[in-house]
């Protein structure tokens, strides 16, 4: 099992001794897609289509802006904890995220996006919230991964009272809690519509 300290950069494979016990019997290096942790999984989610088919049919598909990735330093698409996001200051999250100060939408030029969650088994509930992202100066990452964390904290809560139609991706008490979520990146799906990649560690 692999542990991460978010307040350390991890070692260098080149510092690290290559033997091992166990030999050649696992592969601790992760294929694409694959996270370091087995306890670690991504939340299926459809990507957001409009209902209205005209605005289907015209809205803008083409050109979306690329992908924003949240990863501890010395990582890679292995996400941040959303109670680490949610809670920590903007000076710790600069000593454990990479690239944590980047202004990641100032080159959109737009002025606020809308954030989608689609959580399986809970469609029926519509959330879709408006994050204002140039109030003062260009949104940074960590900012960007706070506001995100903080819409899904709501999510969940709101979702205690709504039935469930998957027992899998059940959110409660005795399913899926807040700290459980890992907010992996943040793609646009369509126009300024944007959606979180997230996975589930149960540890």
């Amino acid at each position: 099992m692999s542990y991460i300290n978010p307040l350390h950069a991890p070692v260098s494979a080149a510092n690290r001794s290559q033997f091992s016990s166990l030999g050649g019997a696992v592969n601790s290096t992760p294929t694409p897609g694959q996270f370091l942790s087995p306890f670690r999984r991504r939340l299926p989610q459809a990507p957001y289509t409009p209902s209205s088919k005209w605005r289907n049919a015209t809205g803008r598909l083409n050109q979306l802006h690329s992908a924003i990735s949240f990863d501890y330093l010395g990582y890679s698409k292995q996400g941040v904890p959303m109670r680490e996001l949610s809670t920590r200051g903007t000076h710790a999250l600069a000593s454990m995220i990479h690239g944590a100060n980047d202004p990641v939408l100032a080159h959109t030029g737009l002025v606020r996006i809308t954030l989608r969650i689609l959580w399986p088994g809970y469609e029926q509930v519509d959330w879709a919230r408006s994050i204002e992202i140039a109030t003062q100066g260009p949104m940074t990452r960590a900012q960007l991964g706070a506001a995100v964390a903080m819409n899904f904290a709501r999510f969940v809560e709101k979702t205690r009272t709504e039935p469930a139609r998957s027992s899998e991706w059940h959110l409660g008490p005795s399913g899926i809690r807040f700290e459980h979520l890992i907010l992996v990146s943040l793609s646009n799906v369509f126009e300024d519509v944007w959606q979180a990649d997230v996975a589930v560690d149960l540890r």
